[in-house]
């Protein structure tokens, strides 16, 4: 889930040199769920370690619905830094091809 709002705010992210009204205003609703995503993955990395109501284990198990929140933004974490991995890795291919082109 975290995942496609991550995919769809990317892929509507407004073109810094004309932005206008209608883009702006989706780009802000991605936001805002992608938010919703992050506080509900908190809440359910809060339950996992808070230790303060032992006793009560209603309130300490985290919903599907926050795991999934919390899984998918890290997910999101681990796929942006292998794209960045990537995107690099191929800039140094692309480098060195110019640089020695018999190589590549």
């Amino acid at each position: 889930m975290a995942a496609s709002a991550h995919a769809s705010a990317q892929s509507r992210a407004p073109d810094p040199a004309s932005p206008n009204l209608d883009d702006l205003a989706l780009q802000a609703c991605d936001d805002a769920e992608n938010l919703n995503d992050v506080m509900r993955a908190y809440a359910a990395l809060r339950k996992l370690v808070d230790t303060s109501a032992l006793s009560d284990s209603e309130e300490l198990t985290p919903s599907r619905t926050e795991l999934s929140a919390l899984l998918g933004v890290l997910n999101d974490a681990l796929t942006a830094r292998i794209d960045a991995i990537n995107l690099a890795a191929g800039a140094v291919r692309e480098a060195l091809q110019v640089r020695e082109p018999g190589l590549a």
